[in-house]
């Protein structure tokens, strides 16, 4: 690898370029040209225009106008830098490129918006401040592709972009789970180039405290932490400080969080008294005398959700406390609701019915909660989300967070299962471009059930697939990024049949395809509207979540089957013809319902029987051959409570894209394909689960997943 860099000083005036080339314009959320000439870019900038005159070079020169203070160029350095040092070229010749950074003449909307431009003189950005060169920094790092002739390229372009939303945050628990600060400085890296701004450190739960307090070594003894979750870890006050540094470099606020009166379980182990005391109340004050001064940002969260306040006058006094040290507050909510002055972290709408309250400061964090996600259904899922309910920021929206809860034990590597079973990138990456652009209305008929193709909505969804597996297979080489294009599957869905309580009741389209069946006296006909995708769901899993409080919410996310199925039970059939253009095998990413999410109860689905697909009675066939199920590596277990038993138990090969694919072969030709999949009761089960499945042909070569080539999907009934 070359790479070279070298830095002046400039004053000059600016230069202008027409010339380019408008997206179109067919649906609420702006699709970009498929024919662009610039490579794929996350998030789509508000404004891209390009041409096919290009620019080559092999080393980037920095110069600065007279109006770029000191500090802002110290960190534009480094980070054009780093984006040098990653660049790969062949040539032997060298040629400098040079970036012009400016401020403009009419000050930009945001200190995060930016325009870049291309010419044959070079590169040029005009921002307000730091954020806006940084995320231009971002887009042009995604521009620079290599030349035929060794060198680097770039295609002449003007760019005018600028966020929707100022809180672009992810939330990291690691209260639950330790996770290496080598590691939290990898993946808010990788996240600061797709413009992610905030990463909320969710620092306390009840399996322990992470964070050194000198004054109360009690709160870190190995004796405090719940045994399962990795005991004795925690932050250093120095490797804090040196963390904020390190995201303030890459344009990222980290928001602390320590959670009050509730999830708290280990202050009152390590402290011998409980936080809703006036003993508890002086120590966890003392503590923050220490945590909050090593946080630079204006904001600090303490939680305040799922707890029962017996003292009245904490909440009250913890805020008045925090406020005093100039901090403002952000809570949960549901959570404490007596103070309007605290910015509302929403996430109770799709778990409990909680709806947002508009009239105050909010970040919004409903449907956006990444354990309860699968890669496929997830990545559509956020995809078609809008976040605050609203097209863009305004005075009380202010931005969303994609939460990473780790409720469940992740052993001895969490750092490993939570890049492996979680759908962290994918879902990220999808998230970054959602939060970035805004959705210009609510699109829910969408989130569960994928639309129609040909329709300015799937045009859209395909369009950023396309992007989404390109930057997986340029930026993600070695690290896991289960995310395979599927909008172009489609399926043939009928039901329900009655099972009558025996969930692997065999029905007739086992036996035989024809276009009407008799169940119940009652005639079911296959749906004339394809069902896309290579997940497809029956039922979302917000549908039932509250089935076990008699609540229920089957249109919070409708499907294709919606109506039919209503909050009952049944079997429903999927049929698909697979054209395969030669005889091949191919991998299989297969799955049903899914209970393979790390957060609390929903991980209580049962293992699969030996020789069964899951313990619902789902099952496939192949050209009329049963595909045989992997050998489960796992098995059931009682709940027995927090810290112990199953909760604490790592989870293996429960969830479809992170155990192995099976190897099916195709014949060439039609390959017709047909799932079962049920949905019913057994005892102890509340029914917080999906009625899905999925079925994706695939390539994988032991971590990468990506698309088969040339296969094509028929539906008509043979």
């Amino acid at each position: 690898m070359k790479s070279a860099i070298r830095v002046i000083l400039w004053i000059a005036g600016l230069f202008l370029f027409t010339n380019h080339i408008a997206y179109a314009q067919n649906w609420t959320l702006p699709t970009p040209s498929q024919e662009a000439c610039h490579p794929a870019i996350i998030p789509q900038p508000k404004f891209i225009a390009s041409t096919r005159k290009t620019i080559d070079f092999t080393e980037l020169s920095i110069l600065f106008s007279g109006s770029v203070d000191c500090s802002t160029q110290q960190k534009v350095k480094r980070e054009v830098i780093d984006i040098s040092n990653s660049l790969k070229f062949t040539s032997v010749r060298k040629k400098t490129c040079e970036i012009r950074f400016a401020t403009p003449s009419r000050k930009l909307k945001t200190d995060e918006a930016y325009t870049l431009q291309v010419n044959k003189q070079g590169i040029i950005i005009e921002a307000n401040a730091f954020g806006g060169y940084f995320n231009a920094l971002q887009t042009l790092r995604q521009m620079i592709t290599e030349s035929p002739h060794g060198m680097l390229r770039l295609h002449y372009c003007n760019v005018d972009d600028l966020p929707e939303f100022s809180v672009r945050s992810v939330m990291i628990d690691v209260g639950r789970n330790f996770l290496e600060i080598s590691f939290l400085r990898e993946v808010i890296r990788k996240l600061s180039m797709y413009k992610i701004n905030m990463l909320h450190l969710h620092l306390t739960d009840d399996p322990g405290w992470r964070i050194e307090v000198k004054s109360h070594p009690e709160l870190t003894s190995y004796n405090s932490y719940w045994k399962t979750r990795q005991p004795g870890k925690f932050y250093t006050q120095k490797e804090i400080k040196e963390f904020v540094a390190y995201c303030d470099s890459l344009n990222v606020r980290v928001l602390p969080e320590v959670d009050m009166p509730g999830h708290s379980a280990y202050f009152k182990k390590a402290t011998g008294y409980d936080m809703q005391t006036s003993k508890g109340i002086a120590i966890l004050k003392e503590a923050l005398d220490e945590v909050i001064p090593l946080f630079k940002d204006s904001l600090f969260h303490i939680g305040s959700d799922e707890v029962r306040f017996a003292m009245p006058e904490f909440m009250p006094e913890m805020i008045k406390y925090i406020r005093d040290k100039g901090k403002r507050i952000v809570i949960w909510s549901p959570g404490y609701q007596q103070d309007n002055d605290c910015i509302r972290m929403f996430w109770g709408k799709c778990e409990s019915g909680h709806q947002i309250k508009t009239d105050i400061p909010y970040i919004d964090g409903n449907g956006f909660y990444m354990d309860y996600m699968d890669s496929q259904s997830g990545v559509q899922q956020v995809f078609f989300q809008q976040p605050c309910e609203v097209a863009s920021e305004n005075t009380n929206a202010l931005g969303g967070v994609m939460c990473v809860w780790t409720d469940g034990g992740l052993g001895e590597y969490p750092e490993k299962q939570i890049l492996t079973q979680y759908p962290f990138y994918p879902t990220l990456l999808t998230y970054a471009e959602r939060i970035w652009r805004g959705a210009k209305e609510s699109a829910n008929q969408f989130v569960a059930n994928m639309p129609k193709k040909g329709s300015s909505a799937w045009i859209a969804f395909d369009e950023f697939e396309n992007r989404l597996v390109a930057h997986r297979d340029k930026y993600f080489q070695g690290i896991p990024f289960a995310y395979v294009k599927q909008s172009e599957l489609k399926w043939r869905i009928i039901g329900p049949f009655d099972h009558k309580g025996i969930n692997d009741t065999s029905f007739e389209p086992e036996r035989i395809i024809k276009s009407e069946y008799i169940d119940n006296n009652k005639i079911l006909k296959w749906k004339d509207e394809a069902a896309y995708g290579g997940v497809v769901q029956i039922r979302s899993l917000y549908a039932m979540f509250n089935m076990h409080n008699n609540r229920y919410q089957p249109n919070l996310w409708p499907t294709l089957m919606s109506d039919d199925v209503g909050i009952g039970n049944g079997t429903c059939y999927a049929l698909t013809y697979i054209k395969s253009l030669r005889e091949q095998d191919v991998f299989l990413m297969c799955g049903f319902n899914g209970m393979w999410g790390h957060s609390g109860g929903y991980r209580s689905e049962r293992a699969p029987q030996q020789g069964s697909w899951d313990w619902s009675g789902g099952d496939i066939w192949l050209n009329e051959n049963r595909i045989e199920p992997p050998v489960w590596d796992f098995e059931s277990l009682p709940w027995s409570g927090w810290g112990q038993g199953r909760i604490e138990i790592p989870l293996t090969g429960q969830g479809y894209f992170y155990r192995a694919p099976i190897k099916i072969s195709l014949k060439k030709g039609l390959n017709k394909v047909l799932v079962r999949v049920p949905f019913g009761h057994w005892n102890g089960d509340e029914g917080q689960r999906r009625w899905q499945f999925c079925f994706m042909p695939i390539k994988w070569d032991g971590i990468h997943y990506s698309e088969v080539e040339g296969l094509e999907y028929e539906t008509d009934i043979k």
